[in-house]
């Protein structure tokens, strides 16, 4: 008889929620618990997204501020993929967002993939980015 058909490969699960959630990088050669990890790379993110932000001229020009939402999927290895502006407050402040998050691929380290049952998994990571003029 002829041999059985290759198994199926199934689409990766990406999770929304997971025992331990990824985490941007710089935090992990720390001692301390999880959570003062994770306070730790939160306090990185807000760092990176300070000094790397850029805002839309045409945005400062007409005083446009607002909330501009971007959703990605940290990856198995720790790389960002399917980058997607969930919420664009206009003048090109989702994509000044979405620019940002696309260039932390570009940092000398990956993210702290997300775990699930102690293996690394892809998870979705939804990130609000607040432009507001001084």
């Amino acid at each position: 008889p002829p041999p059985p058909p290759p198994p199926k490969e199934e689409p990766e699960e990406i999770f929304r929620i997971v025992e331990q959630m990824p985490r941007f990088p710089g935090c992990e050669d720390m001692s301390g618990s999880n959570a003062e990890k994770e306070a730790c790379a939160k306090q990185k993110m807000l760092k990176y997204i300070y000094a790397n932000i850029k805002y839309p001229a045409i945005a400062q020009e007409n005083g446009i501020e607002g909330t501009a939402v971007v959703q990605f999927t940290v990856d198995t290895d720790g790389s960002i993929t399917d980058i997607k502006v969930l919420r664009d407050p206009s003048a090109g402040l989702g994509d000044a967002a979405k620019a940002l998050v696309e260039s932390m691929n570009k940092m000398g380290e990956k993210w702290t993939p997300g775990k699930q049952r102690g293996r690394s998994v892809k998870v979705l990571y939804t990130l609000p980015v607040k432009f507001k003029l001084q």
